[in-house]
């Protein structure tokens, strides 16, 4: 009896083989119409938050920009190439300045700080597409920085661009605010004089439940999420029996803009 003898198996997947891979060593050999179609198609709808600590009642007044402060990280392909961040800019093409928070400090105190309250700070900008990001609002309702917000925005998106051939002003499509300054007895009547004025360009609309002037002290930076509130929560059913009512139209929420207006909770994710 002979005995067959065993051969060896091979295996046609590397042994160092990932199926989930983070990587692409081969990106840049791709064609370049094929790497720019890859960098469109990341180009996500974001959720970007501003907020604004109370500073001088004069500052609104002497300033042509809005002075808002945020801790949303920008888009990652501003920052990994030429080729990405030049794909990035024309897709993100309105760049908001930022400014420094206004922490009041005791004159004493040895901590120096470099950047005082409400000044520019000329390395940090936000870039947005207005067409597709959501900006949210923290914070109390102040009609004057609210305003000049969204002429400043809409002044800003006017020149012509692929999108927008013709120059004409265009202006942010998607906000959302918090409920705080909204949630008194004649609030839904407010928001309906402005869903008939300042709001009335608006694709969408979202009141969100958190009513902090300030993103949460954890919150290190990076993205929020606007999620539909859910009933299941004892503040959304007290919202709803309570102050919320006055926001309901017929079966749903009134409208504001183009479209009924929507509620969501809000979350910050320290994470791109």
């Amino acid at each position: 009896m002979t005995t067959q003898p065993v051969l060896p198996q091979y295996s046609s997947t590397p042994a160092n083989w990932n199926p989930n891979p983070t990587t692409f060593p081969l990106f840049s050999f791709l064609p370049a119409e094929l790497r720019l179609k890859i960098w469109r198609l990341s180009f996500l709808p974001r959720t970007v938050v501003l907020h604004s600590r109370r500073t001088h009642y004069a500052d609104d007044n002497y300033r042509d920009q809005p002075t808002w402060q945020s801790h949303s990280f920008n888009p990652a392909a501003l920052s990994v190439s030429v080729e990405a961040r030049q794909a990035a800019l024309k897709h993100y093409n309105v760049t908001l300045p930022l400014y420094a928070p206004s922490v009041r400090r005791h004159p004493l105190d040895a901590e120096v700080n470099s950047e005082r309250p409400g000044d520019l700070l000329p390395s940090r900008s936000l870039y947005l597409n207005l067409e597709h990001d959501t900006v949210s609002l923290l914070g109390d309702l102040h009609f004057t920085r609210l305003t000049k917000l969204l002429d400043w925005l809409r002044k800003t998106d006017a020149p012509p661009s692929p999108r927008n051939p013709t120059g004409k002003t265009r202006g942010l499509k998607r906000l959302s605010m918090s409920m705080a300054p909204w949630a008194y007895p004649v609030g839904a009547a407010t928001l309906k004089a402005f869903a008939r004025t300042i709001f009335a360009d608006l694709d969408g609309f979202v009141l969100f439940l958190y009513a902090e002037r300030m993103p949460p002290a954890e919150w290190e930076g990076g993205k929020c999420v606007l999620q539909q509130a859910s009933v299941d929560t004892d503040y959304y059913r007290r919202f709803l029996l309570s102050r919320g009512k006055q926001f309901v139209d017929g079966d749903g929420w009134m409208k504001v803009g183009k479209k009924p207006m929507k509620v969501a909770e809000i979350q910050f994710v320290n994470e791109w």
